[in-house]
């Protein structure tokens, strides 16, 4: 297991960790644990986007003339837009990480 891994597998615990103190601090008055949870939750969320997912259905553009220097294009997996060439490391339209064959 990788760092990164760690760190998203502690912030996954979290929430429910935080959720008991809360409780046991605040004497059931969980509200500051929502603040709390969704800062954790956009953390998680921003370091998952960062763990490049592998893009599928990579291919040359149909229809114009193909040659070495022609780009590879697939879509975001988690948006479904356009990435062109193999040198993208990111999705311009949500900054979804993605890595090529």
């Amino acid at each position: 297991m990788d760092d990164r891994e760690k760190v998203v597998k502690g912030l996954e615990n979290l929430p429910e960790w935080l959720f008991r103190q809360y409780q046991v601090v605040y004497d059931g008055d969980a509200s500051n644990y929502y603040d709390a949870y969704k800062t954790v939750d956009e953390a998680l969320a921003m370091l998952k986007e960062q763990e490049p997912i592998l893009l599928e259905n990579q291919h040359k553009p149909y229809g114009i003339s193909t040659n070495a220097n022609s780009p590879w294009i697939s879509r975001c997996p988690k948006c479904g837009k356009k990435v062109e060439g193999k040198q993208t490391r990111f999705c311009k339209y949500c900054g979804q990480a993605v890595k090529w064959e």
